[in-house]
């Protein structure tokens, strides 16, 4: 059995819980509000690497958002998770390695009917190829 933040919790419902117990532990004032906020204007995804045995809390802010506001946003939740005398996920009672990320950064599409433009493949390369092609330039 997994707890979050020390609430009982199942792997499928683990980040839900995990925002939820958040909220809690946040209670009714400022940080609560800001904690909201970041909730609120941001895309979360909740994972388990198995392969590396990593639970991961993905905040994904719009593009746009300002260095400062992600740091506020990193700042309460770091209080936020203080909080809590409990590990933020444990498995049987055993602390589990996790990873927050709050970020406004975008990996540029390289292929597919969404590509990000001037991200083709073929662009991005083609100062390597040119150079490989290039016979006056030693290697």
């Amino acid at each position: 059995m997994f707890q979050v933040l020390g609430k009982d919790t199942s792997m499928v419902k683990l980040g839900d819980d995990w925002k939820a117990r958040m909220s809690e532990l946040a209670g009714d004032g400022p940080m609560r509000t800001k904690l909201d906020g970041l909730f609120e204007s941001s895309e979360f995804t909740y994972f388990y690497n198995t392969e590396v045995d990593v639970h991961a809390f993905i905040f994904q802010l719009p593009v746009e958002t300002p260095d400062d506001k992600i740091e506020e946003f990193t700042r309460v939740v770091q209080e936020v998770r203080s909080l809590a005398d409990y590990p933020m996920v444990a498995f049987k009672g055993a602390p589990q390695r996790c990873k927050l990320v709050i970020t406004a950064e975008t990996e540029p599409e390289l292929i597919g009917k969404d590509k990000t433009e001037g991200f083709s493949s073929g662009k991005l390369f083609q100062p390597i190829f040119n150079s490989w092609s290039d016979q006056r330039k030693p290697f």
